[in-house]
């Protein structure tokens, strides 16, 4: 095996376990009150992103956006909103989305290693 293959392996796998032994579970604590506390503030108490996992997964990446980036938020028009979401609640948002960013491009990074190493 050359070095591309067992890096592709590596890292892969690395980002497959942040993905299922990380991930999932800090989405399944965030879909219960974290995510309701963000949704009566953000969205007026409309629970849309608390149904099930995949829209929890989606509601996640869209406030950690907002908490994270003034221009998102702004787009959206929750500048002023996103204010009122507790810190604590804010940073668990932040975190996932940025665990989640980097665990997809350490994905992508294995897989065009293992492409343009061929």
């Amino acid at each position: 095996m050359s070095f591309a293959e067992y890096f592709f392996l590596i890292s892969f796998a690395i980002s497959l376990a942040v993905l299922f032994f990380i991930l999932l579970p800090f989405l399944l604590f965030l879909k219960g009150k974290p995510m309701m506390l963000a949704e009566d503030e953000l969205d007026n108490g409309k629970r849309f992103y608390s149904l099930n996992i995949v829209m929890a997964g989606q509601g996640a990446l869209h406030y950690g956006s907002v908490f994270l980036f003034d221009w998102y938020a702004k787009r959206y028009h929750l500048l002023t909103l996103r204010e009122n979401v507790p810190e604590q609640v804010r940073s668990w948002f932040k975190c996932y989305y940025l665990l989640f960013l980097g665990s997809f491009l350490l994905a992508v990074l294995a897989i065009c290693a293992l492409y343009f190493a061929q």
